[in-house]
């Protein structure tokens, strides 16, 4: 008879490790299927010794120790990589399970006795030489002529490349640059892909004899190869790499850290702009530059960045006051009547210069790609007597202004939870009608294109009408084959885009500017940065905010003082680098939270928390209520500390190094 002990592949709250008495012998590593309460889950094997040994531990167990029948399992995880969870756990303040759980796809937890284990292809290197973490910054094209190098320099030495993407799109197209010349040598893994087709491409990695590439989506941090020599963190700055659920893991962590327990493995972390942790680590010597290092985005489209705001003489300045105050009546009236001000209001969606651009597009049978931050007519609808925001009645976070095509008739929809509701109302804070829209939501911006120039083919992608690839592609092969045209789209446009636009314009990213999350600045340069790199000729940014010095910076590609700036209001305001962030969250009654959150302050002294409601709301009248803890990067993880937060109650989230404050 032996003792296992097994760490259960469960996000809930459960004991980090289980015993259990079976007859059978069963390896370090193996999964196995083991009794929870009421339910069966899986869990890896982390010790397996006979009952003799260790009979005086087993009578003082406070618990019943449970039996398993005949267990068939054979060890598929390797040592290293189970080391390595439970160093991400201790991080991230949970269990090495829910490690596990996140990035393990469960197709391989539920065919791992039919499947090549991760570590039963080759040996495992004899003297590999120590991890190397590299950072390399510079546009796509450097980016991938780098990446064509490293794959032919490391074939030559019979060794395997890895590249992680946050995004499927994102391994689709670097599948596309990178295939030829290597075809029969190159697979993509991500979860979207039929489970006979995961399963079938996991065997042909595990059995190609020639060293391979591989491409993953997402998780996939283990693969069946042994002879991984660079393992690649593309587009480390880009979105989609926090995973959904708890434990809100950071997969450019986790595969960094699962990498480098794994003996020989250079690791490399790339983007046309790095993120300022990243960056702050190049400066301190933590990382190494892993090509000739680019400070300047290189663009041959010409910049502009026209200011919204008009120019006020003072003796104009009684008549502008009226001009707006009639605007704005007009604005509330037509807020229920899906009519919204045109060129006629004060206030301009698009610019002379944009227009202009519209024009020349396409009498030239050129390309325009038209950004926008969100879907919808507004993004935002404000009382003008009370200065409330109109929100969702089901979640409280802030609504935005569609219009019907079937109707005609404008609604509201929250972007959080999908409710939808007539925009036929009044304030409900103070009963007042004049409800203005504010914002330029992308549907504001088609409206105004098709009324001024009827001619133009418009096309849009967004997560109401593109809902898939297929319809996404359809419509890029639409608009690529149709000179003259504009395609209008939000980020999921932007991520889909790999070809360069004639011109590419920028509607307004003002809103990005009213969240207070110390990562706007960032993303806003970012998506500067990606859209310049699209535009073949010509990028125009209309913004009212023409102050703000990331606008300067984005356009002129200059990564450098960027950089600089943003590391020096991190450092003021003590935020990542120089602090780890803990946010803990819980949704309830208003009351009943703030006196929990009340508790767990004494639950964590001599830690403080930082209390503050959070920016959108909740669900069924509830409300959702945040603390921040701010930790010296020296000071965690604090095996005390994360022993306190793995055990706070279940209704209780615990982010560390959340992607948001909100």
């Amino acid at each position: 008879m032996n003792l296992i002990t097994v760490i259960p592949l469960t996000r809930q709250k459960v004991a980090p490790t289980l015993s259990y008495f079976t007859s059978s012998v069963v390896p370090v590593g193996a999964i196995v299927e083991v009794p929870l309460r009421s339910k069966t889950i899986s869990a890896i094997v982390s010790d397996s010794r006979p009952v003799a040994d260790v009979k005086a531990d087993v009578k003082s167990a406070p618990f019943e120790i449970r039996k398993l029948g005949i267990v068939k399992a054979i060890a598929f995880f390797p040592p290293s990589f189970i080391e390595a969870c439970r160093s991400l756990a201790l991080h991230y303040a949970t269990t090495t399970g829910s490690i596990i759980d996140a990035v393990i796809p469960d197709i391989l937890m539920e065919n791992a006795h039919k499947i090549t284990a991760p570590n039963s292809v080759l040996p495992t290197p004899v003297n590999a030489v120590p991890n190397e973490v590299y950072a390399v910054q510079g546009d796509d094209a450097d980016r991938f002529s780098t990446w064509r190098s490293l794959i032919r320099q490391e074939f030559a030495r019979k060794k395997s490349v890895v590249f992680h993407t946050p995004t499927i799109e994102d391994a689709k197209n670097m599948f596309k640059l990178l295939e030829k010349g290597i075809e029969g040598y190159i697979f993509v893994l991500h979860n979207k892909l039929a489970k006979k087709e995961i399963i079938e491409t996991w065997e042909a990695i595990a059995k190609t004899d020639h060293a391979v590439t591989i491409i993953t989506a997402g998780i996939f941090p283990l693969l069946p190869r042994t002879d991984i020599s660079s393992v690649v963190i593309e587009r480390e700055n880009g979105r989609g790499w926090i995973s959904p659920k708890t434990p809100y893991l950071d997969l450019r962590k986790a595969f960094e850290i699962i990498n480098k327990h794994a003996p020989g493995r250079n690791i490399y972390l790339a983007d046309s702009l790095l993120r300022a942790e990243t960056l702050y680590r190049l400066d301190k010597n933590e990382v190494s530059q892993g090509s000739p290092f680019k400070w300047r985005s290189i663009s041959n489209a010409t910049d502009r960045l026209i200011n919204m705001v008009p120019e006020r003489t003072t003796e104009k300045l009684e008549d502008r006051s009226r001009e707006i105050g009639e605007a704005a009546d007009a604005q509330t009236e037509n807020t229920s009547n899906s009519k919204l001000p045109t060129s006629n209001s004060t206030f301009r969606i698009l610019s002379p210069e944009l227009e202009h651009l519209i024009a020349t597009n396409r009498d030239e049978n050129s390309h325009l790609f038209i950004y926008a931050v969100r879907r919808g007519l507004a993004t935002m609808t404000v009382c003008s007597d009370c200065e409330t925001i109109v929100t969702c009645a089901s979640c409280a976070s802030p609504v935005v202004l569609h219009a019907s095509k079937e109707t005609g008739r404008n609604f509201f929809m929250c972007h959080v939870c999908g409710v939808r509701r007539s925009a036929d109302e009044v304030c409900r804070h103070c009963g007042g009608w004049r409800l203005t829209a504010l914002g330029i939501g992308l549907d504001r911006v088609e409206q105004e294109i098709k009324t001024k120039y009827p001619d133009i083919d418009v096309y849009k992608i967004d997560a109401d009408i593109t809902k898939t690839d297929k319809q996404i592609s359809a419509t890029l092969d639409k608009f690529r084959s149709k000179p003259g045209s504009i395609l209008l789209g939000t980020e999921i446009a932007s991520l889909h885009l790999h070809e360069t636009v004639d011109h590419c314009a920028i509607v307004s990213l003002d809103s990005l500017f009213a969240l207070p999350d110390f990562r706007i600045p960032e993303k806003i340069m970012y998506t500067l940065i990606r859209l310049r790199t699209l535009a073949g000729r010509s990028i125009l940014v209309q913004t009212r905010k023409i102050e703000e010095k990331v606008f300067e910076y984005g356009l002129k590609g200059n990564l450098s003082d960027f950089h600089r700036e943003t590391i020096s209001e991190r450092r003021r305001f003590g935020y990542p680098p120089f602090m780890t962030l803990i946010k803990i969250s819980i949704e309830g009654k208003k009351d009943s939270i703030a006196e929990q959150m009340s508790e767990i302050q004494k639950i964590i002294e001599p830690y403080e928390i930082d209390i503050f409601p959070a920016f959108t709301g909740a669900s069924r009248g509830n409300s959702i209520i945040h603390g921040l803890l701010k930790l010296p990067p020296e000071m965690w993880p604090n095996i005390e500390l994360a022993e306190k937060l793995r055990n706070l109650p279940p209704n209780v989230s615990v982010k560390v190094d959340p992607e948001s404050l909100l």
